[in-house]
């Protein structure tokens, strides 16, 4: 009897130990196919930019041509559609007698009339939608022979990502639209990618940087970031003093201009900080990442040193009392005033001199799931300043709201977070209290 009963318990043992190596490489697999999948993705990813009144346009970097150029009437950008389209992988049909264009892409097709403001929407589901919600008077148009659609419509109902660049009248076109699963509470990135940025040479004026404390797109014709995103919390805040290290970055790609620490030097202008050296005393290592050139901008001394400060001051009050903050801060426009006066650029035309910047904060009291706890109640604080010398020390003064700074951008700055969410709280103007 003990026999059976030590034969079974050893036929058990190895049963136990099968299933859990069996269990362990299919985790394994598991983990690969996502893996391969998510590089078979990135590696598929498509970004076609598109500017207002020219032909040529390029796909991931290559330039192709338009037949006509796109063009922007009653605010809506029109571009002839089917050299998109077939760049993305998808079909163009027309049907002269009904004046109707088809567009299919994988699994989703676009029904489209001309002079008409609705279009069919099948994916699978039909659906009939508004061309523009808010203006009806929104429709396709033949335009000296050609065929012009509202290019952020197709797209968009596509699976791609849009976005506008009104400084330089850019359309740029991501698809498919960049993931936001699976987001780690305190991840740098967790508010979205304003621009959809790439880390590719081939976006360089939209050139996305992980300095491991914050996230940045970089622009390498104006010498200084787009923007900068990070997280605030007790974990960012600690006694390091400050390194005052500035430095070029190495880590721009070979053959880029690097703005050095004495660039700014008698120009009037401070070196001022997009995530600040004060958010990030938890490590000396943290608090010297601040301090790369590619973090600065030539800021205005009384709006760096008492307006910006201010403000930077009192999130970091905010974290004390127990919250946390997402931050996204960025510059737009050209021309400032400094100490001296106004200049558009500095360091012989390397880096350009911004005409605003901004900053908004997305305020949660400590927890988990923090993406998930955004809601329509949640506080959002967003300010835009002149970036001149004679600028008011209250940060309250320039109070504004997300979709202000998002129509200033082009960018879509709150954009993990869902869209009804979005339409409340970026609407929104916080007291300043």
């Amino acid at each position: 009897m003990k026999k059976i009963v030590l034969v079974l318990l050893t036929m058990l043992m190895l049963f136990t130990l099968f299933l859990g190596v069996l269990r362990e490489n299919v985790v394994k697999a598991s983990e690969t196919y996502r893996a391969e999948a998510l590089i078979e993705k990135e590696a598929s990813q498509k970004v076609i930019i598109l500017q207002v009144g020219k032909t040529s346009f390029t796909v991931n970097g290559v330039t192709n041509t338009l037949d006509s150029p796109p063009i922007i009437k009653n605010s809506i950008t029109l571009v002839p559609i089917r050299a998109i389209i077939e760049a993305l992988g998808g079909s163009v049909d027309w049907n002269d007698t009904e004046k109707m264009v088809t567009v299919t892409l994988k699994d989703t097709t676009l029904i489209i009339w001309i002079n008409k403001p609705q279009a069919q929407v099948a994916a699978p589901l039909l659906i009939l939608r508004w061309i523009d919600e808010s203006n009806h008077k929104v429709v396709p148009e033949i335009i000296n022979g050609r065929t012009m659609l509202p290019i952020r419509f197709i797209t968009e109902n596509l699976g791609c990502d849009v976005q506008w660049d009104g400084t330089k009248n850019t359309i740029t076109i991501t698809y498919p639209k960049p993931s936001s699963a699976t987001i780690a509470d305190g991840d740098n990135l967790l508010l979205g990618n304003p621009s959809n940025a790439l880390h590719s040479v081939s976006s360089p004026d939209n050139y996305l940087m992980d300095q491991t404390y914050y996230v940045v797109s970089y622009n390498r014709d104006r010498g200084e970031p787009n923007w900068v995103s990070w997280y605030l919390g007790s974990s960012s805040l600690g006694s390091t003093d400050r390194s005052n290290d500035f430095r070029a970055d190495p880590s721009l790609p070979s053959g880029w201009y690097q703005v050095q620490a004495t660039s700014y030097s008698g120009s009037g202008f401070d070196r001022g900080h997009n995530c600040p050296s004060g958010d990030r005393t938890s490590s000396i290592a943290a608090n010297s990442s601040t301090f790369l050139m590619t973090n600065m901008i030539p800021q205005a001394p009384n709006n760096n040193q008492h307006t910006w400060a201010n403000f930077e001051n009192y999130l970091r009050s905010l974290v004390q009392q127990g919250d946390e903050v997402y931050i996204v801060m960025g510059s737009y426009g050209e021309g400032g005033t400094g100490s001296k006066s106004y200049q558009t650029t500095i360091d012989n035309g390397h880096v350009t001199v911004p005409a605003h910047i901004w900053k908004v904060a997305v305020v949660l009291p400590d927890g988990d799931n923090d993406l998930s706890r955004i809601t329509e109640t949640t506080r959002v604080i967003a300010i835009d300043t002149p970036n001149t010398n004679s600028i008011d020390s209250k940060w309250q003064t320039y109070l504004t709201s997300v979709n202000d700074i998002e129509k200033a951008t082009g960018y879509d700055l709150l954009s993990n977070v869902s869209v009804s969410i979005q339409k409340v709280i970026e609407a929104k103007v916080d007291s300043g209290n």
